[in-house]
């Protein structure tokens, strides 16, 4: 046990001077918050293929060269449409007077004309779409107004799509769908549906407090009508967007490459400070540390700031069929996309073979902040989209208090950021992508598609991809 104890002893010091520099360097002289700044009040909103996103995404390979990153670059993918947010309006008629906070959703459609319309409103249950469509003949003309309860969230995105195409079919005036997301009348944004599809009918989110209102009233058997205004701009064809690259090569196995990433793109409610502005904030701050330091990984880091996120991880799914024939050299993909909290924990995402050598990576940060590693899985980032691919897509997850609650609405602000918390972020962050880049041995093994399904289908995650759109397996 003595020998034990002191061969860890021994091992600790000599990755913390494996390390030496980075951890100080990130938390006491780190540009994150800076940069956070200039991002976040200085661009603002950044909807993917928009002119602010494109401005953000010159920025940030303008803020990897002065890092001195190597190979800084723009990859370039399309995305079917631009879409630009207009007006969205809407108020109770009948049988009171009452003005509804109200956002449309992105890549969504307006009202056929700019004075608006005027329409009674039905209930859809949320939990029974399909059977409610059976009688979408009587929606003609009419304002859908999907219920704020009821059903599991898988069962309810798996039918969303085919509701909405449904909706348009029969001519319905308009959608209010509720953001499930709690209140304090706040409005929310995000896509209607996580497929990059686009519709041409209207669909808006209402704050909690008035969907709740509407409820009561529909429920009670009592007629309601609404007037509803809304005006969206679509491009008329594909437009561009890019993920954003740099990189520290390797000095030994370059070829291997470790990616820390976050998402440059933004929805334009708020400025997207939280999401992901601080995810960004620390990769950029990750990368300035490490160069700084003077230490050379032994394999590749990668620092990719992502676009399309939010619109169902388009920019990750790009990445990753324009560079498949590199996947089996990727060791890890590290996200952050999780708020603006101190980072607690690294779900492993079905690769519980890491939970021995993270114990390691554990022991090595604890003096920055804790971090647990847990064999769970954070699925709503860039991360899963390599996870798909066979590599082990790891998104750390941080302690953001309110983060459902800002995120996607007119809260998501720099205010929100505690620049303390940022830089411990930051350290963890890069001591992380260094300690898996020059690690003696290759951390993580790339697997086939065979054994990326088996995994997904063991830990129960298919049910959620195939209601998401994201499975593109065999059946």
């Amino acid at each position: 046990m003595i020998r034990r104890i002191a061969f860890f002893f021994v091992s600790t010091i000599q990755l913390q001077a494996q390390i030496g520099g980075i951890q100080e360097l990130a938390i006491k002289e780190s540009s994150a918050y800076r940069w956070l700044e200039q991002l976040s009040d200085g661009i603002g909103g950044r909807l993917t293929g928009s002119p602010e996103a494109a401005k953000a995404e010159q920025w940030a390979a303008d803020t990897m060269k002065q890092i001195g990153l190597a190979n800084i670059h723009l990859e370039r993918y399309k995305i079917d449409r631009g879409w630009q947010r207009g007006t969205a309006q809407a108020e109770i008629v009948s049988p009171i007077r009452l003005p509804l906070n109200a956002t449309s959703y992105g890549w969504a459609g307006s009202t056929p004309s700019a004075k608006g319309l005027e329409a009674s409103v039905v209930l859809v249950k949320r939990d029974s779409l399909a059977a409610e469509m059976r009688n979408s003949a009587a929606w003609a003309g009419k304002i859908l107004c999907v219920s704020s309860t009821g059903g599991s969230a898988i069962q309810f995105y798996s039918q969303l799509g085919a509701f909405v195409i449904e909706a348009q079919k029969q001519k319905a005036a308009a959608i209010i769908l509720r953001d499930a997301r709690p209140g304090a009348m706040l409005t929310h944004t995000g896509p209607v549906t996580f497929d990059g599809a686009i519709y041409t009918i209207s669909v808006l989110d209402i704050s909690a407090e008035h969907q709740l209102r509407l409820e009561r009233l529909l429920k009670a058997g009592t007629p309601v009508r609404l007037r509803i205004t809304v005006s969206n701009r679509f491009s008329s064809g594909p437009v561009e967007a890019a993920n954003v690259v740099g990189e520290i090569a390797g000095r030994e196995q370059a070829e291997q490459v470790v990616i820390l990433s976050a998402h440059l793109d933004s929805w334009d409610l708020g400025t997207g400070a939280i999401d992901d502005g601080a995810g960004v904030a620390t990769v950029l701050g990750a990368a300035e540390a490490i160069v700084k330091s003077g230490k050379k990984p032994r394999r590749t880091i990668r620092f990719i700031l992502f676009t399309g996120e939010e619109q169902g991880l388009l920019g990750s799914r790009a990445y990753v069929r324009q560079h498949k024939a590199e996947m089996p050299n990727v060791v890890c993909a590290l996200a952050l996309d999780w708020g603006q909290g101190p980072i607690a924990a690294l779900p492993l995402a079905g690769r519980n073979e890491l939970t021995a050598s993270f114990a390691e990576l554990s022991a090595l940060v604890k003096d920055v902040q804790p971090l647990e590693i847990v064999s769970t899985y954070l699925t709503f980032t860039d991360a899963y989209s390599f996870t798909l691919a066979g590599v082990a897509g790891l998104a750390f997850y941080q302690n953001s208090k309110d983060y459902t609650l800002i995120g996607h609405s007119a809260a998501d602000m720099f205010d929100k950021v505690d620049a303390a918390v940022l830089s411990r972020n930051t350290a963890t962050a890069a001591i992380t992508a260094f300690w898996i880049a020059d690690h003696t041995n290759r951390i993580a093994a790339h697997w086939s598609q065979e054994r990326v399904v088996q995994q997904l289908v063991e830990d129960k995650q298919r049910p959620m991809l195939e209601a998401l759109g994201l499975w593109a397996f065999p059946q």
